[in-house]
C-alpha cells in the first residue's frame, strides 16, 4: 500500500489511451525510480519493503509495462543508497535471482557486473571477505567463464599487493611479559631468516624480476634456506588446527614475534611451499606473455625439479595427512597447466558444436508452433514434410476421397491366382493351394466383408464345412461369375 501513492502519476499516465506505449514505460520508469527515492529517504524503512519494491520493478517489467532494463537499474540503485550491512541482507535476493540473471540481454547483466564490482569496492579486504566471496560466486553464475572482462587476457600480475614486515630486529623476550624465544629455536628461526622467508612473497607478487642472473641467485638462495629450516624444524602435529577442522586466513600476519609459531603451524607451512610450487610451475610453463629472457638453462630446470622434489617430501611429512595433501596439490597444479593452454590459445569459448546424437534426441522435444498465415493459399505447418504433404492438394476432402487413395485390390484379381490353382487342367497339388496359407485367408475374409458381403454370408450358413473348403467353394464361384459376365467359356 506504501507504493500506490508514489506510483500514482505513472499509473495514471499508463491508463491513458492517447500516450504512445514508449511514452508510458518511460513515464513508469521515472515514477518506478522516484518511488524508490522516497522510500529510501524514510529511515526506518525494512529489507523486506525494499525487496517487495524490487520485486514489483521485476513484474512490471514482465508484464510490459515498463522498460526491461529498468529493474536492474532499480536494483542498483538500493545497493547504492544502503549501508554496506544491509547491502549483505539485500543480496541474498540476487543470489536466488542468479539463475534467471544469466539468460538476461548482455545490457541487463552489465548492469549487475558494475553492481557487484562497485560492491566489492566498497568492501574491507580484511573485515568483509566472506561478502565479497558471495559476490564473486554470484559473478561466476551470471557470466560464462569465457566472458572477457573476467579474464586476465595479458597474465598480468597485482604489482600493488605489497607484504609489509620489519626491517628492524625485535628483543627477544616482549615487553608486555610475553614469553622469550628459546635459545635453540633463535639459532635457526633468527631475523635473518625472517627477513628471508618475508622476503619470498616480492618474488610470488611479480615473478618476472628473476630474469637477471643476481636476481634468480638471490632467489634460489631463499628458497634453499626456506626448505632448509622447514626440513630441520620438524612439524610434529601438536600445533594449528586439529584433523578435520577448517582454518582460513585472508593474510597471514608478518610481525616477528610469531614466526616461531607460524613455523610450528601446518597452514602456514603448506601456504609457503605451496607458493613456491606455483612459482615453479609459471616459471617452466608455456606462458604466452612471459617475456623472452625468462627462457630457463638447464642447470636451472634441474634446481627446480629437485626442489620440486624436496617440497613434496616436506609437504607429505607435515600431518595431518600429509601425503594425500601432496596428491591434491599435484592434481591442481596439473589442471593449472590446462588452464595455461587455454589462455594461450586466447580464451576461446567452452562449448563445443552439438553432437549428432545430441540433435537426433533433440527432435523429440516440444518445439514452439508459429501461427498460421491465413491469408496465405500455403499453409505452414511447422514441419517441412507435413508443410508439403499438407498443401498436395487445395481441398482436403477432394484429396480424400480421390481414387488413387483407394488401395483395395479388386476381388478377381485378388483371387485370380487361387481361381487357376482350383482348376482340375492347372494340375496343382492341393497342399500347394494358396488357400492353406493363413495369411491368406485372413486377407481374403477382410476382402469378402468389405466388397462381397453375400459371399461372407456363405460362410456363415455353411459352418458344417471348413474355413478352407468355404473359401475354395467361394473362390470357385467368383471365377466362374467373372467368366460368365465376360462371356467366357464356363462348361
Amino acid at each position: 500500500t506504501n507504493l500506490v501513492h508514489p506510483l500514482s502519476t505513472g499509473k495514471a499516465v499508463v491508463s491513458t489511451q492517447s500516450t504512445g506505449d514508449q511514452e508510458k514505460k518511460t513515464c513508469l520508469d521515472v515514477a518506478l525510480r522516484r518511488a524508490l527515492l522516497k522510500k529510501v529517504v524514510q529511515e526506518h524503512s525494512a529489507v523486506e519493503e525494499y525487496l517487495e519494491y524490487i520485486e514489483l520493478a521485476f513484474s512490471a517489467a514482465q508484464a510490459g509495462y515498463c522498460s526491461s532494463s529498468i529493474p536492474y537499474f532499480v536494483l542498483a540503485d538500493v545497493f547504492d543508497c544502503s549501508t554496506l550491512d544491509r547491502c549483505q541482507e539485500i543480496f541474498s535476493y540476487v543470489e536466488k535471482k542468479s539463475s534467471s540473471f544469466s539468460s538476461e540481454v548482455p545490457g541487463n547483466r552489465n548492469v549487475i557486473l558494475r553492481l557487484c564490482n562497485d560492491l566489492i569496492r566498497r568492501c574491507s579486504k580484511s573485515i568483509n571477505t566472506l561478502f565479497c566471496g558471495r559476490i564473486q560466486i554470484v559473478l561466476a553464475k551470471i557470466f560464462p567463464i569465457s566472458e572477457r572482462s573476467g579474464l586476465n587476457l595479458q597474465s598480468q600480475f597485482n604489482l600493488d599487493n605489497i607484504t609489509e614486515y620489519s626491517n628492524v630486529a625485535m628483543a627477544t623476550e616482549g615487553e608486555d611479559g610475553g614469553e622469550a624465544m628459546d635459545s635453540s629455536d633463535s639459532q635457526e628461526v633468527s631475523f635473518v631468516f625472517y627477513r628471508t622467508l618475508w622476503s619470498m612473497q616480492d618474488y610470488f607478487r611479480n615473478p618476472n624480476q628473476i630474469s637477471g642472473d643476481p636476481q634468480w641467485k638471490k632467489m634460489e638462495d631463499t628458497v634453499n634456506e626456506i626448505c632448509r629450516i622447514f626440513d630441520n624444524y620438524k612439524h610434529e602435529g601438536s600445533g594449528g588446527q586439529a584433523a578435520g577442522e577448517e582454518a582460513y586466513f585472508a593474510k597471514f600476519l608478518t610481525s616477528e614475534r610469531l614466526l616461531t609459531l607460524q613455523i610450528s603451524d601446518a597452514n602456514f607451512r603448506r601456504h609457503i611451499l605451496v607458493q613456491i610450487l606455483s612459482l615453479f610451475q609459471y616459471l617452466t610453463g608455456d606462458i604466452k606473455f612471459k617475456p623472452n629472457k625468462m627462457v630457463l638453462s638447464e642447470p636451472r630446470k634441474y634446481w627446480i625439479r629437485d626442489t620440486t622434489n624436496t617440497i613434496y617430501s616436506i609437504l607429505s611429512e607435515t600431518p595431518p595427512e600429509g601425503a594425500k595433501f601432496v596428491q591434491h596439490i599435484k592434481n591442481v597444479l596439473k589442471h593449472e597447466e590446462k588452464w595455461s593452454k587455454w589462455k594461450n590459445e586466447g580464451c576461446p569459448a567452452l562449448s563445443k558444436p552439438p553432437d549428432k546424437t545430441v540433435t537426433m534426441k533433440q527432435k523429440n522435444t516440444k518445439r514452439v508452433v508459429k501461427a498460421m498465415d491465413l491469408s496465405s493459399d500455403k499453409y505452414d505447418m511447422g514441419n517441412a514434410t507435413l508443410t508439403n504433404l499438407w498443401n498436395i492438394c487445395p481441398d482436403n476432402l477432394a484429396a480424400c476421397q480421390n481414387s488413387d487413395r483407394n488401395f483395395t485390390p479388386e476381388t478377381f484379381k485378388f483371387f485370380e491366382d487361387a481361381i487357376e490353382q482350383l482348376e482340375p487342367e492347372s494340375g496343382v497339388e492341393k497342399e500347394y493351394y494358396l488357400t492353406n496359407e493363413t495369411a491368406f485367408v485372413w486377407k481374403s475374409l477382410r476382402l469378402l466383408a468389405r466388397q462381397s458381403v453375400p459371399y461372407f454370408q456363405h460362410i456363415q450358413n455353411t459352418k458344417n464345412l471348413t474355413l478352407t473348403d468355404n473359401l475354395q467353394n467361394i473362390i470357385s464361384l467368383i471365377g466362374k461369375e467373372y467368366k460368365k459376365e465376360n462371356g467366357m467359356d464356363t462348361s
